[in-house]
């Protein structure tokens, strides 16, 4: 298991390290955020369009399914869109951010 690092032990790592920590950070919150997509697609669609399971789905709950599933992917896409415009925007607009290290 990876231990955790304080502030001042970041501080202490050379940019390029420094670097390596923001990159894997940024991959396990990608990781954490797919994981939570898949969930609440799973669950939100899933008591939308099947009312009484059985061993298997009919044609009319396969098709509310996918609607279900292409529209929250849609709308998952275009809030995800405008949340990284806004952060570009946002770090843009301060100087010195984004450009790495902890000092």
């Amino acid at each position: 298991m990876e231990e955790l690092m304080d502030i001042e032990s970041l501080k202490k790592l050379t940019p390029a390290q420094q670097e390596q920590v923001i990159a894997g950070v940024k991959q396990q919150a990608a990781i954490a955020n797919a994981q939570n997509l898949i969930t609440d697609l799973s669950e939100k669609c899933t008591q939308k369009c099947i009312t009484s399971p059985g061993s298997s789905l009919s044609n009319s709950e396969r098709q509310c399914l996918q609607r279900c599933m292409d529209r929250f992917m849609e709308s998952w896409n275009l809030v995800s869109q405008t949340l990284q415009k806004r952060l570009q925007d946002e770090a843009s607009a301060m100087p010195n951010f984004g450009q790495g290290g902890f000092s």
